[in-house]
């Protein structure tokens, strides 16, 4: 039997309490007199009888929102099959809307919606395949293998097969199937009228396609792929590679229109995108970099410029735009002077500097300059219009990975962290975000970082050491050595970690040790050099990690600076990467500042700015399987919802 999840489990649990507790009165002092109750002062309330209802009226008060009135009509006797089935469908949808809570399969399963007119088993339909995505979204797609019915058969509800075709693209995208999602909300946009509506649907459409990587968009154009399909994988292309070149963009958009003549794409969103093209692109002719080229962080700094210099001579209008570099040698006195001699120069932008300590200065001295800045470094949220921060924060990690784990259907987790600054700030990171969903975390684990065995702190996780102490306690208690095999905790549904290579190579096989080869673990990308080792990695197998598309993937870009690759590995081969995407994004700033739900699809991540003018990653997942990183798929996520006591429960919160 299916029920619905912790969330609104939650909610029903409040409600249950906020009825059902007493009212306790305590007095402070002396008990005050009760005055006893005499028998014939007590009155039996009278019970109130449900009337019947003919079926006719059960569907008009369905039909018409009165559901409430439906839930309370006792069932109609004497019916035929199909009455009876009908009768009971009305009973469950209007539970549906009013208490859905308490619905549970069989009241699905002992419908047999082949009785039911076609309207109503399309809403049957719809209503089996929402209760199971909730808990089993596997199930709810083979609900939706295709309408119950045919449009055909049922041409004045256009809306229910929009319904349809929306729902069945979230339980796709839920699974990590971005292109179905897709191509359903394009069959959706003919059951739907009004510009507004069709304005959302495209740019709901728009979102989930522009997730996919350069390489498959090329596969959908180049391919075999439905026109409208092809049209926008091609319209997301272009805008993708020309957005900061108002010119070609524009020429590039008027060849597309004659590419596709009869594309469904609405003339407002052609117009917004030349539109944020010519207005909001941001062109510096000339771009301070300021970075620690010498001392204690100069081998990060070397990484950085040869990312940003190796996306400038990729620039095919480097022409116009003129790099110099300055040395802070990561020292906050030396930034005011290095600063005031890039403005003197005629810098237009400023990127870096990259130690904290010298931004956080940076940012307290150009308070006064209107020159629009990116630093390599977060220091919270900054107020400054024009300023924006960059980082390969853990913290950002330990978010992508409460994401991916709640929509995998995890609830209740473990977390294993190095006893350090970098585990701590990520298990506060993840505890936040999992709060925030409501889920449980289960326990947190440290280890140390220098040592070469974990087992006390995967003992400590896995409440192995209470087991062992039992088993102490009871050879004290009879005198006698006896066979004992450690019992771990059964309660934990997921390890998160965060390990470098070196200690992740040992952890696994640990874990395995302690009888938990059967948790799976999600990790940070700290555990990958970003280069393959089949020997060395195949301890790792099994394990599911996030990280930078230029450390997975073999973009175009990255096989013709394959050089990088070998000449860096592990930390400083993704600060090159970031180093890439801090020059591609500068043109690109504006527009996601104006626009909050666009991103950029960078090497170091698919880039988005957050409401702190902090430039957030979501990193794509992989799974080691032989010693070799694996792609999986990945989806969209939404966002968590906290549902407080008195709030609704509407279609967003579900979500």
């Amino acid at each position: 039997m299916r029920i619905f999840p912790r969330s609104m489990f939650r909610l029903f649990i409040l409600f249950i309490i906020a009825i059902l507790t007493p009212i306790i009165i305590t007095g402070c002092g002396a008990d005050l007199p009760v005055r006893p109750v005499e028998r014939e002062e007590i009155k039996e309330p009278k019970e109130k009888v449900a009337e019947y209802q003919p079926l006719s009226d059960l569907i008009t008060a369905y039909d018409g929102g009165d559901y409430s009135s439906v839930m309370n009509s006792p069932p109609v006797e004497n019916l035929s099959l199909s009455e009876q089935t009908l009768q009971k469908f009305l009973h469950l949808g209007a539970q549906f809307y009013v208490e859905p809570i308490a619905i549970t399969e069989n009241q699905f399963t002992e419908i047999d919606p082949q009785y039911l007119p076609p309207q109503r088993q399309l809403e049957y339909q719809l209503f089996y395949a929402t209760f199971l995505r909730l808990s089993d979204a596997g199930s709810a797609l083979q609900q939706l293998n295709r309408p119950a019915v045919s449009s055909i058969v049922l041409p004045d509800h256009p809306e229910l097969f929009a319904n349809f075709y929306r729902l069945r693209a979230e339980v796709y995208n839920q699974m990590g199937s971005i292109l179905e999602a897709v191509n359903d909300y394009i069959t959706r946009e003919q059951f739907i009228t009004g510009k507004e509506q069709v304005a959302a649907n495209q740019i709901t459409l728009w979102m989930l396609l522009s997730h996919i990587p350069h390489e498959e968009l090329d596969n959908i154009i180049l391919g075999e792929s439905g026109l409208t399909l092809r049209g926008w994988a091609d319209l997301i292309a272009i805008t993708r590679e020309l957005t900061r070149y108002p010119d070609e963009f524009s020429e590039q958009i008027s060849l597309w229109k004659r590419r596709y003549p009869i594309h469904p794409a609405q003339e407002e969103l052609i117009n917004d995108l030349l539109e944020r093209s010519q207005k909001l692109i941001l062109k510096p002719k000339q771009i301070a970099i300021l970075l620690p080229l010498s001392g204690t962080y100069a081998k990060a700094a070397a990484a950085l410029r040869d990312g940003i210099l190796t996306s400038y001579l990729a620039d095919p209008h480097k022409d116009e735009v003129t790099l110099r570099f300055y040395d802070t040698a990561g020292k906050p006195k030396f930034i005011e002077t290095v600063f005031q001699q890039a403005v003197n120069d005629g810098a237009e932008f400023i990127l870096g500097p990259l130690n904290k300590k010298v931004v956080q200065q940076l940012i307290s001295i150009s308070a006064d300059y209107s020159i629009p800045t990116l630093t390599l470094n977060l220091t919270g949220e900054i107020n400054k219009e024009g300023s924006y921060q960059f980082s390969l924060s853990p913290e950002g990690e330990a978010i992508n990975a409460a994401n991916r784990a709640w929509h995998e259907g995890y609830s209740r987790i473990s977390m294993l962290l190095p006893e350090n600054q970098r585990g701590k700030r990520m298990a506060q990171a993840f505890q936040k975000q999992w709060a925030a969903y409501g889920g449980t975390i289960a326990n947190i684990a440290y280890y140390n970082p220098k040592l070469n065995d974990f087992a006390t702190p995967i003992k400590s996780m896995l409440d192995i050491s209470r087991s062992e102490s039992r088993r102490k306690a009871l050879r004290r208690t009879i005198g006698e050595r006896f066979e004992f095999t450690p019992r771990r905790r059964d309660d934990i549904e997921l390890i998160f970690l965060s390990a470098q290579p070196r200690q992740a190579r040992i952890i696994k096989p640990q874990l395995r040790f302690h009888h938990a080869s059967d948790i799976p673990v999600m990790a940070s990308s700290h555990l990958y050099t970003g280069k393959p080792d089949r020997q060395l990695d195949r301890d790792m197998d099994g394990i599911l990690f996030e990280d930078m598309p230029w450390n997975i993937r073999q973009s175009e870009f990255s096989k013709a600076n394959s050089y990088l690759n070998a000449k860096y590995s592990g930390q400083l081969k993704r600060l090159v990467a970031m180093g890439i995407d801090s020059y591609q994004i500068i043109p690109l700033l504006p527009i996601l500042d104006a626009y909050p739900n666009e991103f950029y699809q960078g090497e170091s991540g698919q880039l988005s700015l957050n409401y702190s003018n902090q430039i957030e990653r979501k990193l794509p997942w992989s799974q080691f399987k032989q010693g070799t990183p694996r792609q999986v798929k990945d989806f969209v996520y939404t966002e968590p919802t906290i549902v407080e006591k008195d709030e609704q429960i509407d279609e967003t919160t579900i979500q």
